[in-house]
């Protein structure tokens, strides 16, 4: 597996750019955000983005306009981590709009975000050989208790200290894996087969979670990424918060039906994805799984 580095850890006056890359974020629960990251001593640098006008009805401004943010926060030197205001729909149409070479010049620095993000996190990886980070959005901030806020601050400033990611996992394949971590929403993980933003998941840990589907969608989504290839492979598999629109038992049914048969260690249980709970973990760290914790290796 490719070893990828750790980001420098953040200390108090840092800049912090927020950009929109997706969906329009609303404003109160970016305030919301703001005051979060400014309580913890940083300078959030609020990009156009974030305050656009929606285009397309969905879209935080045009698809230009989100990756030029996106460019002038990761060019400029002063900011020191890139946080998304949120996810929803969108990012994955500006990233052919990015030079090509963007994320190997610069940084480096972490993006934070996580569902429609999971493509730009992994082509951030990818180019820029360091670590990213899957964890809540700047409107997210705001709402998240004190678990997720403090694990969360800890893995920006302490980014080196070995640490449990995440504990209580249950396992529906008993196995011990060891590998780079990688991984994010399922239909974006799916979405992103054959466009190149994606690294190779042979010998990774694979970070799973969705929100909003019929179990039918999820079923091809993971469909899509097994009969590609992508995750027969992998060292183990991790699954997070699966929210729904569907009976619980019918999701549980299509996840075990789609990835047991791959013969790999699967652990349930994380606490990451949609719900109100949701750990930060560092994509491209190396991490084992030991008797139910996910630790940094």
């Amino acid at each position: 597996m490719t070893s990828y580095a750790s980001f420098p850890p953040l200390v108090p006056g840092d800049r912090v750019a927020v950009v929109a890359p997706a969906s329009a974020p609303e404003a109160q629960r970016v305030s919301c955000g703001l005051d979060i990251l400014r309580r913890w001593d940083l300078v959030p640098v609020v990009l156009p983005s974030v305050t656009a006008r929606p285009a397309l009805g969905h879209l935080a401004g045009s698809d230009t306009a989100r990756a030029r943010d996106l460019v002038t926060a990761w060019r400029d030197d002063r900011v020191r981590a890139i946080w998304c205001a949120r996810g929803g729909y969108g990012a994955q149409r500006l990233l052919d709009l990015l030079p090509a070479r963007l994320f190997a010049q610069g940084g480096p620095k972490p993006i934070i975000g996580f569902s429609d993000v999971t493509p730009l996190l992994h082509r951030a990886l990818q180019g820029s050989g360091t670590q990213m980070v899957h964890g809540p959005a700047i409107v997210n901030l705001g709402e998240a208790g004190d678990e997720t806020l403090d694990h969360l601050h800890t893995l920006l400033t302490e980014p080196f200290r070995p640490r449990t990611l995440l504990y209580g996992l249950r396992p529906w394949r008993e196995g011990r894996p060891e590998g780079t971590l990688l991984g994010g929403n399922v239909a974006l993980l799916a979405a992103s087969i054959g466009t190149g933003d994606l690294p190779s998941a042979e010998g990774a840990i694979v970070l799973l979670e969705d929100v909003g589907q019929s179990a039918w969608v999820l079923d091809r989504g993971l469909t899509q990424l097994v009969r590609a290839g992508w995750l027969r492979r992998a060292a183990g598999i991790v699954l997070g918060d699966f929210s729904m629109d569907d009976d619980p038992a019918a999701v549980e049914a299509v996840l075990r039906d789609r990835l047991l048969p791959l013969g790999v260690p699967v652990w349930a249980g994380a606490r990451i994805g949609h719900a109100r709970v949701n750990l930060a973990v560092p994509l491209g760290s190396h991490a084992r799984i030991i008797e139910g914790y996910l630790r940094l290796a």
